[in-house]
């Protein structure tokens, strides 16, 4: 999307980034027009997180993630550019031009298959609510008895048992063939000569939202006679399984204000919770639970309640999913339902109050993994063997008072001695510790690549430079002339000394991600006071003065040497008039 320099100002200064970003984390007054929060991008006790209203501009200092509001949007949301800048266009109600198949077809894609969604989401929904053709869809419902809120929330729909129903509906609505076949819609008949035909039919169906409220997929389930009772979209440009959870959308605020999330299994099991008025519940819908979903639910509570089915598979997709939480930071419980009952079964039979006792009585996971385990703990072998599984699902665990609060139920729960309890895991964490395991062909797995923080010198200097402009001025007299060496700190001093002060035009001319994130850092974080911000600029000035003086001497040094071998007497006395002026110029600094 092709979009001019002047119109993406235009919606930054249309809204406010403290807005933006205190709709989606906690964020709270950290003095002047400061705002701090925990970072959502790692897991930590202490709030790093840091927003500026007057600058406009967000920093993490746990993560080193920094920018604008766009930025936030990007990191946050994992959007792209025009997607972060068309998203708060409309929110700012400024008009930009649809995105163009001849721009940018990746771009076009995706904002094809998002009105695709919206558009099959209402198709949908309105055949539910037609007489005649949704009527298998609201007899189904009727006995689930959900509230008529609850299904309009969260825009339940019925797929008629056609093939074409709604492949005849998007095409007459000139939707491309390409953008079908990339949405999970439809499939393509076997034969040659078949065309496109629905992939839901017969389904009650369950629009699934992201973060930011685009249906971007779908759930079916079946009203006949299928062996899949339920389906769901394939992945797409759109939708990522490991990086959705369903409800999440509608989640939010209930999750923040309880302070905790309810995390089940399936779509009527919140949907059952959302009928009782419990508005804290997301759903993992079948699929195995991933770092990515466990990262989404940090961001709105530090606290969850694993609810799934009592059976067998249920209980063991809960000490799955209990390592995930934790290693995400989630302070994690667990609650196996009696009766093998699903969250659904149990509300219907014995009320939501019930439920919610339950679930401010679950246990912590290390004491639901035990309890799960108790016929593998009858002899030591068993024991040894649950405790190392429980070891693994808490060496992640940061905070040293909860380890060991863990471990304490742990000997509890096993009966095992307290010194071989903790001998063991601190023997497992230490091999953990000494590297990351060697990949296949014998190379060493690397680490997913973090921003690099800043150094604390580099953020206080170019805070300063920017609170007291008077300071950025002498700072741009005495590096005049000189030639800096590269780094992320003379970057950002570069393009501070070419824009003459803090603005957009500054962050769009760093090219480095390291001086971007000192850049970020440096517009939200407080500044010295004026004495010693005086006293760090003129430190620091001098001494990179001092040093681009040296490094420029030793090489006229070289070709002074050189010019006079040469017998090239022109060039000598050049050279030598440019070291006499370096050498008064260096006599003329403060001292050391």
């Amino acid at each position: 999307m092709k979009v001019s320099r002047e119109t993406i100002n235009q919606v930054r200064a249309a809204v406010d980034i403290v807005e933006v970003i205190g709709a989606r984390l906690s964020l709270s007054p950290s003095g002047g027009d400061r705002y701090k929060a925990l970072s959502p991008f790692t897991n930590e006790k202490t709030p790093s997180f840091i927003v500026s209203r007057d600058r406009q501009m967000f920093h993490c200092f746990s993560s080193g993630r920094g920018g604008d509001v766009f930025g936030f949007l990007m990191e946050f949301e994992g959007l792209s550019f025009s997607e972060a800048l068309r998203k708060l266009a409309d929110q700012a109600g400024i008009a930009l031009a649809p995105a163009s198949e001849q721009d940018d077809r990746e771009e076009y894609l995706r904002a094809q298959l998002l009105e695709l969604g919206r558009f099959a989401a209402d198709f949908y929904k309105r055949l539910l609510a037609d007489p005649l053709p949704g009527a298998p869809g609201r007899d189904y419902l009727s006995k689930r008895a959900l509230k008529p809120e609850t299904m309009a929330k969260f825009g339940l729909g019925f797929a008629p048992d056609q093939w074409d129903a709604l492949v005849s509906a998007a095409l007459k609505r000139q939707f491309k063939n390409y953008v079908l076949e990339a949405s999970g819609l439809f499939r393509r008949g076997e034969s040659g000569g078949c065309g496109l035909y629905d992939f839901f039919r017969n389904r009650v169906i369950f629009p699934i939202r992201d973060i930011s409220g685009n249906v971007v997929a779908f759930g079916g389930r079946d009203l006949g006679q299928s062996p899949a009772k339920y389906i769901n979209s394939p992945e797409t440009a759109v939708y990522k399984k490991s990086r959705v959870l369903y409800g999440l959308h509608e989640a939010r605020e209930g999750i923040r204000a309880e302070k905790f999330a309810v995390l089940v299994e399936g779509y009527f099991d919140l949907l059952r919770c959302f009928d009782a008025g419990i508005t804290n519940v997301v759903a993992t819908c079948g699929t195995a639970l991933t770092e990515q979903q466990a990262a989404l639910i940090r961001r709105y509570a530090p606290k969850v309640v694993l609810v799934y089915d009592g059976d067998a598979a249920g209980v063991k997709a809960a000490l799955r999913g209990s390592g995930v939480l934790t290693a995400a930071g989630l302070e994690v419980r667990a609650l196996a339902l009696p009766d093998n009952k699903d969250p659904d079964d149990f509300i219907r039979d014995e009320g939501a109050d019930r439920f919610r006792e339950m679930l401010a009585g679950a246990p912590d996971f290390v004491a639901f993994y035990a309890r799960m385990n108790r016929d593998r703990t009858t002899t030591v072998e068993g024991r040894t063997e649950v405790a190392r599984e429980l070891f693994e699902m808490i060496r992640h665990v940061t905070d040293r008072m909860k380890v060991d609060g863990y471990l304490d139920t742990i000997e509890r729960a096993l009966g095992l001695q307290p010194w071989s309890t903790r001998r063991e895991f601190e023997r497992m964490a230490a091999e953990r510790e000494r590297g990351p395991a060697a990949a296949p062909g014998g190379r060493t797995a690397a680490a997913p690549a973090e921003h690099t923080p800043p150094h604390r010198d580099d953020l206080e200097f170019v805070a300063a430079v920017l609170a007291y402009p008077a300071l950025l001025r002498r700072a741009a007299e005495a590096c005049a002339g000189l030639n800096l060496p590269e780094s992320p700190f003379t970057e950002v001093l570069r393009a501070l000394f070419a824009a003459g002060g803090a603005g957009p035009a500054v962050a769009d001319s760093l090219a480095s991600d390291e001086a971007k994130t000192l850049w970020s850092g440096a517009m939200v974080d407080e500044p010295p006071a004026p004495d010693r911000a005086e006293e760090v600029v003129s430190q620091r000035v001098t001494a990179l003065a001092r040093d681009a003086i040296r490094r420029e001497a030793e090489g006229l040094l070289a070709e002074i040497a050189r010019a006079d071998r040469d017998k090239d007497w022109a060039t000598l006395r050049r050279l030598q008039q440019r070291k006499i002026e370096l050498d008064r110029r260096r006599d003329g600094l403060p001292a050391a």
